[in-house]
């Protein structure tokens, strides 16, 4: 899995990462991977607002759906794909509000690349 197939099997599980994708590469010109990170940072914000069980219940599959394509990228994902989800997600994870509501969401692969912040 590169960059581009990990990008677009996340945009398959949100439709709102889809419209982040066309707003992104509309506002650069094309996709950058480490930026685009932080969209969908920001998309499991979103669905994690209004606390974890309800959240679940609301945006269940497609936080799932997220989080198993970034741990797939995290185990079949080439060198600089595994990196972008390890800085760029992971790790920026680490300093957000919702982090101890997403923390145990994460799989094990994704989870491991975290600074322990």
């Amino acid at each position: 899995m590169d960059n581009v197939e990990l990008v677009e099997a996340l945009c398959g599980a949100s439709v709102a990462l889809r419209e982040a994708k066309r707003l992104h590469v509309q506002a650069y010109g094309n996709l950058i991977p480490h930026v685009f990170m932080a969209e969908v940072l920001k998309r499991m914000g979103q669905c994690l607002a209004c606390g974890l069980p309800d959240a679940l219940k609301d945006h269940g599959p497609e936080m799932a759906g997220i989080l198993e394509v970034l741990e797939r990228g995290m185990v079949e994902g080439d060198r600089e794909t595994r990196n972008v989800i390890a800085i760029s997600f992971s790790r920026d994870s680490e300093i957000e509000l919702f982090f101890d509501e997403l923390r145990p969401l994460l799989g094990p692969k994704t989870r491991a690349q975290l600074n322990g912040r």
